[in-house]
C-alpha cells in the first residue's frame, strides 16, 4: 500500500470514529489538560529582577538581610524591621553607601546619613553600624511601631545628629513624608520574601 492510500483509508476512518462520538448520547469527556498553558507570572521581587543589573539586586537583598539580622539580634521586632527596611528604601533605596547629591562629594548610609565609618560604602558592617544606630535611636522614640511610616521617621528625627528633610531629598516636591509612605509597600514585600509572613 502507498502513502497516498493509507492516509486515504485513515481520514474516513477518522472522520467516521469523531461523529460517532458527537452523535453519542454518553456525557462529553473532561476536555485534556493544555500542556501549553502560560504559567502563573513570577512576582517581582522588591529589590528587582533586572538581569542586567543581577549584582546591585544582589548588594541589596544582601543589605535587606542584614537589616533584618541586626533588628533581630538587638531583640527587635518584625515591625521594627520593616521601619527599618522601609527607612532604608526610602532614603537611599536598598543601598548601604549611596553618594550625596553634587556639589557634595561624601557617601551617605543606608539611612541617609552622612558616612561616617572608616569602611566601605557597600559593605554588610555599614549597613549593621548603621541598623544599630537606628535601632539606638528607637529606644527613645514613643511612636508606635503599628503606623511604620511615622515610627521609623520618628527615628530618623530622633538621631542626634539632626534630621534636616531638604539634606535627604534634593529632588522637587519629594518629601521625608511621602518616601517613606512609597517604600513601606516594597519594605513588606522585602520582609515578606526575607522571613515569610511572621
Amino acid at each position: 500500500m502507498s502513502r497516498k492510500s493509507i492516509a486515504a483509508t485513515l481520514i474516513p476512518a477518522a472522520l467516521a470514529a469523531g461523529l460517532a462520538a458527537c452523535s453519542s448520547d454518553e456525557e462529553p469527556s473532561a476536555a485534556p489538560i493544555s500542556i501549553l498553558t502560560a504559567p502563573a507570572p513570577a512576582t517581582e521581587s522588591p529589590f528587582g529582577a533586572d538581569a542586567i543589573s543581577k549584582l546591585g539586586v544582589k548588594i541589596e537583598r544582601d543589605n535587606a538581610t542584614a537589616i533584618v539580622e541586626t533588628v533581630e539580634q538587638r531583640g527587635g521586632t518584625p515591625k521594627q524591621a520593616i521601619a527599618a527596611l522601609l527607612a532604608t528604601e526610602a532614603e537611599t533605596g536598598w543601598r548601604s553607601g549611596s553618594r550625596m547629591a553634587p556639589p557634595a562629594t561624601d557617601i551617605r548610609d543606608i539611612f541617609g546619613w552622612r558616612l561616617a565609618y572608616n569602611l566601605a560604602a557597600d559593605s554588610a558592617d555599614v549597613v549593621r553600624a548603621a541598623t544599630n544606630t537606628f535601632m539606638d535611636n528607637a529606644g527613645t522614640v514613643t511612636i508606635s511601631v503599628d503606623d511604620p511610616c511615622a515610627y521609623a521617621l520618628a527615628v530618623q528625627k530622633a538621631d542626634p545628629r539632626g534630621y534636616n528633610e531638604a539634606e535627604h531629598f534634593y529632588k522637587k516636591g519629594e518629601t521625608a513624608a511621602g518616601e517613606y509612605a512609597a517604600a513601606l509597600p516594597k519594605a513588606q514585600e522585602a520582609y515578606t520574601e526575607l522571613r515569610g509572613s511572621q
